[in-house]
């Protein structure tokens, strides 16, 4: 069966991870979704034979970014397992991207800093169901929203197209964003 691809499109996330030794990843993971406002929790998971999975296990936290439909093909060379792009390591595959990546010492993990926004979470929990996937729990401890196209308040103030997975290497975006009012 292929249920999740009625579950489509997703946004597709960047999840930053650092291993136990330091070193910076970011993959594409569109298995992410906001559980809770109060206080803010997400949930995310990962497929466990990829080093993202390790490195959630071993570290206590993790950046989601949400890029733009126009960043796909980097995007895409990040999830180098899955779109079979080949790399030396974990480093050359980040700077075949040409994406615009910031690494700072106030953030767990690498993040994309021209997309549309990024999280920072603090892993709180592991949930293990015996699927091919590990389930992720985290609170945000932080969040950017990109100037330019959301208010302070993270609100949309011109259109923001997200890249969105639809299934295998088949990508869309949102389209209009509509408003509607409020009842009394």
């Amino acid at each position: 069966m292929k249920a999740h691809r009625l579950l489509a499109p997703r946004v597709a996330y960047l999840v930053g991870t650092r291993s136990i030794r330091g070193e910076a990843n970011l993959i594409p993971v569109s298995n992410v979704t906001s559980i809770s406002t109060d206080p803010e929790l997400v949930t995310l998971a990962v497929f466990k034979e990829w080093t993202t999975y390790e490195n959630l296990v071993d570290t206590d936290a993790f950046t989601l970014s949400v890029p733009t439909v126009e960043q796909l093909p980097g995007v895409w060379k990040l999830g180098a397992r899955y779109s079979r792009f080949k790399f030396a390591s974990t480093a050359a595959k980040l700077a075949a991207s040409n994406l615009a990546i910031l690494e700072s010492d106030d953030l767990p993990a690498p993040v994309l800093r021209d997309g549309l926004g990024w999280l920072v979470c603090r892993k709180l929990q592991q949930v293990d169901v015996n699927g091919d996937h590990g389930i992720f729990l985290g609170e945000v401890e932080a969040v950017a929203f990109d100037s330019d196209r959301f208010d302070s308040e993270g609100v949309p103030t011109s259109p923001i197209h997200p890249l969105m997975q639809v299934t295998g290497n088949k990508f869309t975006t949102s389209g209009e964003t509509v408003s509607i009012e409020y009842g009394d």
